[in-house]
């Protein structure tokens, strides 16, 4: 299990980020104010999706630390008291904190501060290469209750959402795997 530790993407992660670039599926980064996260897989992917771009870090935006789970295997993580309560949904959001990681008050507080940072900039345009766990609270926080569980907004590796805002606010948002409209 790893959140917050520097890991590489695959190289297999990465044939299939630039086929999706190359079938189009990322929006055109033409005149759009461009983030990631600044963790190397972002950073990756990125470079992956359009080539060496310029492009801005939003640090709040990286992904959430799962403290003393971090790089351990999921049968040790579920041989844990805590760590099996985590996964089988036992410990109330507002109630879980991870050893030495983030709490999920904090990280769902911290996530939506880097978020309202980009918005704040006040870009026409803005493209935000981040991680799953981060795009689920975003939008958990824009969207409110659209899914029952955070983690439904979780999307495919490589994949997102366009998010449409006006004067701030979101209105609705593109899946980026289907490119259906929902606003």
């Amino acid at each position: 299990m790893y959140g917050a530790t520097e890991l590489p993407v695959t190289e297999a992660g990465l044939d299939e980020i630039r086929k999706l670039a190359e079938l189009g599926v990322y929006p055109d980064p033409q005149g759009a104010h461009i983030y990631t996260s600044g963790m190397y897989r972002t950073e990756q992917t990125l470079e992956a999706m359009y080539g060496e771009i310029a492009h801005d870090t939003e640090p709040l935006l990286r992904e959430v630390n799962i403290g003393q789970f971090e790089m351990m295997p999921f049968s040790e993580v579920m041989n844990d008291e805590y760590g099996a309560a985590w996964f089988r949904g036992e410990i109330p959001e507002e109630e879980l904190s991870f050893i030495g990681g983030d709490s999920m008050p904090g990280f769902d507080e911290r996530v939506n501060r880097g978020f309202r940072n980009i918005v704040d900039a006040g870009d026409e345009r803005a493209i935000a290469v981040i991680h799953g766990g981060v795009i689920s609270f975003i939008m958990r926080k824009l969207f409110p209750g659209v899914c029952d569980d955070v983690w439904e907004w979780t999307p495919q590796p490589g994949l997102g959402y366009e998010i449409d805002l006006e004067d701030g606010k979101a209105t609705g948002w593109s899946d980026l795997t289907i490119m259906q409209s929902n606003t």
